[in-house]
């Protein structure tokens, strides 16, 4: 393990991680890690254990078009930001949760998949947190493909736009 004030570079970076992709340093304190759902949790658990990163910024989520990109963002007192990152199918996108490894990241998974539709497994609970009770299932507002029903009000917002 890293000392909690050593600092963290590229090497670092692809010597403790190479296994899961190669690393690419986007800004002087950010370096990006493409991975894939079956190795997300030993990614986390190796930047926890092997580059103290003991902290989650944020898990953000983006629809391209083509395929769904979740980005898990760790830090540590080093203050350098690994991000994790994973593409998955517009189709049925499903990941392992890691709620139980970093608690925080319980909330954003939450979040991303009220808004985008994509199941962490595993989750102890994928309840509604951002959008209404009476939201209708497998409606997803913020894909690239969503369009609301026509003639359709959620939470007294009337789709008709009058």
């Amino acid at each position: 393990m890293m000392s909690m004030t050593s600092p963290i570079s590229i090497e670092n970076v692809a010597e403790k991680m190479n296994r899961f992709g190669g690393p690419e340093q986007v800004r002087r304190n950010r370096i990006r890690m493409a991975t894939t759902p079956d190795r997300i949790r030993d990614a986390v658990r190796t930047a926890q254990e092997q580059l103290s990163c003991d902290h989650v910024i944020t898990i953000s989520a983006a629809d391209t078009g083509e395929i769904l990109e979740l980005q898990y963002h760790m830090t540590g007192s080093h203050q350098m930001v690994i991000s994790l990152v994973l593409r998955l199918g517009r189709e049925r996108p499903e990941t392992p949760s890691i709620s139980d490894l970093v608690p925080p990241a319980g909330i954003y998974e939450r979040q991303i998949h009220d808004l985008f539709g994509i199941v962490f497994s595993g989750h102890p609970g994928l309840d509604r947190i951002i959008l209404y009770e009476d939201w209708p299932e497998n409606q997803y507002p913020l894909r690239k493909d969503w369009k609301p029903p026509a003639d359709t009000g959620y939470g007294a917002v009337n789709t008709e736009g009058g």
